[in-house]
């Protein structure tokens, strides 16, 4: 079995597992939410992120999330917090989905 950096995080990975079933158009919408939340907790160490990801590319995008620019930065970053804020951050992605999801069914 292969193992994935977020295999140890089971919110991710269910977080991830349900977002690779949903449309690019709402991908893109998610992700942009998600984006702000980035955003909104954590302006300083994300402009850091932002130029580390610019200066060292991945070699190739191959990941599913990787062809959406939006959630492949969001990804990434979560990669570089610690576990408690990496926790924290999946848990506001999860309740921003939640929510997205809601007000997609009462429309």
């Amino acid at each position: 079995m292969y193992n994935r950096w977020y295999d140890k995080y089971p919110d991710l990975k269910q977080l991830l597992l349900l977002l690779e079933t949903v449309d690019e158009y709402t991908i893109d919408l998610i992700s942009q939410d998600f984006l702000q939340i980035i955003l909104a907790r954590y302006k300083d160490e994300f402009d850091i992120s932002i130029k580390n990801m610019n200066d060292n590319p991945p070699p190739r995008y191959s990941r599913w999330y990787d062809k959406n620019y939006n959630l492949h930065t969001c990804i990434e970053f979560i990669k570089t917090l610690e576990d408690n804020e990496k926790t924290e951050l999946i848990n506001a992605f999860i309740m921003s989905l939640l929510s997205f999801i809601t007000n997609v069914d009462d429309e």
